[in-house]
Formats: structure tokens, C-alpha cells, sequence
């Protein structure tokens, strides 16, 4: 009987030595688990932040690219009319032959010019008047006021 207990208390002890085993190998899988699934976690969270700044700054592309486009269109256009200006002006001075004109009848072509030179000088000195933007008193501000 006695080598009966002694046999039951040795499988005993395996089988309890065989459970902490057991136990031990459970516990370290549940922890590599959890620590698994907190690294996903902070993985899918800085993917979804990823994607949400990726979406922001799409959304904002697009909008300087509509703006680009808008601006294109406002300089093309732009264009198109300085080309209409250019083509109208060389169809004036097309019709205007200025050499045939100047042999034909100088005094009216130089009173021309002169007229224009002086316009245009007249321009110039008011543009560039230094006491352009000083205040004048007009008749009103002068006249008594009782």
C-alpha cells in the first residue's frame, strides 16, 4: 500500500507540476495577446489620424487647384482681350499710312503730334507733382462762415 501512495502522490505532484506548466504558458499567450491587441489599436488609431490629415490636405489641394484654374481662366481671358486691343490697333495703323500723310501734309501731322506730346507731358507733370495730394482750400472753406 504503500508504494500505492507513494506512485499517487508522485502523479499527483506531476499532475500539479504539469498544471502550473499549463498555467504559466496560458498567461504568457493571454499577455503576448493583450499586448498584441493594444499595438493594433494604436496602430489603426495613428492610421485613421494618417488618413484623416491625407484627406485634409487632398480637400485643400483641390481647393488651391480650383483657384489656380479660376485664375487661368481670368488670365486667359485677359488675354484674349489684349489680343482683340492688339489686332484692332494694328488694323487702324494699317489703314493709316502715316508716311503717305507726312509727305502729303506735314503741318497737320505735326500739329498732331505737338498736341499729343503736350497732352502727354501735361500728364506726366500732374502724376508726378510732389504737392499732388496736399489739401486746397476751396471757395466754400474760405468764405465766412457767418
Amino acid at each position: 500500500m504503500w508504494q500505492i501512495s507513494a506512485g499517487l502522490g508522485v502523479a499527483l505532484l506531476l499532475t500539479g507540476g504539469a498544471f502550473k506548466l499549463y498555467y504559466d504558458k496560458a498567461q504568457a499567450e493571454k499577455e503576448a495577446l493583450a499586448v498584441q491587441l493594444q499595438q493594433s489599436m494604436d496602430n489603426q488609431l495613428l492610421l485613421e489620424n494618417t488618413i484623416a490629415d491625407q484627406n485634409a490636405q487632398m480637400e485643400e489641394q483641390l481647393a488651391r487647384e480650383q483657384q489656380t484654374q479660376a485664375k487661368i481662366r481670368e488670365l486667359s481671358e485677359a488675354n484674349t482681350e489684349a489680343q482683340k486691343e492688339v489686332t484692332e490697333l494694328r488694323g487702324k495703323f494699317a489703314r493709316h499710312d502715316l508716311n503717305m500723310l507726312s509727305m502729303a501734309k506735314p503741318g497737320l501731322l505735326e500739329r498732331m503730334v505737338n498736341r499729343g506730346t503736350s497732352r502727354v507731358l501735361q500728364d506726366l507733370r500732374d502724376i508726378t507733382d510732389p504737392n499732388q495730394f496736399d489739401e486746397k482750400d476751396t471757395p466754400a472753406d474760405t468764405a465766412d462762415p457767418s
